[in-house]
């Protein structure tokens, strides 16, 4: 296997953060809900003011979880107080045992692995030579 590795130049104090954020169906409701509007979730997050990466992943039938790249923790606030956020918060006021939610935000320590095009962490800061 023949491709170049690189890492990237954090600073100091970086301001980016990671949003890790998992749903996991717990009934029905939960289930028809989630899957009709994951597109839609990932969507609108990634349109937000400060996003600039969002991925989607299955972890099963039933839980789905999705990692976004933020310039900001306060960027990822701004979006906590949006109106698309404010929307995916109504099915849980209406439904609150349907789905469990977990997030958890994470700041960069140090660099990690990157092959190819920029992804993740690589899209904000540069490439270290």
């Amino acid at each position: 296997m023949n491709y170049s590795s690189y890492q990237i130049d954090l600073p100091e104090h970086p301001e980016a953060v990671v949003f890790v954020n998992g749903f996991l169906a717990r009934d029905r409701a939960g289930f028809f809900w989630m899957w009709k509007n994951m597109r839609w979730i990932k969507n609108a997050t990634i349109q937000s003011q400060g996003c600039v990466q969002v991925k989607a992943g299955i972890c099963g039938i039933n839980e789905v979880i999705m990692v976004s790249y933020w310039r900001s923790e306060q960027d990822l606030k701004q979006f906590f107080r949006s109106e698309p956020h404010r929307q995916m918060m109504q099915f849980v006021i209406k439904n609150p045992n349907s789905l469990c939610l977990y997030n958890e935000t994470y700041q960069p320590w140090h660099s990690g692995k990157y092959s190819h095009e920029p992804q993740g962490m690589a899209t904000l800061y540069a490439i270290a030579r």
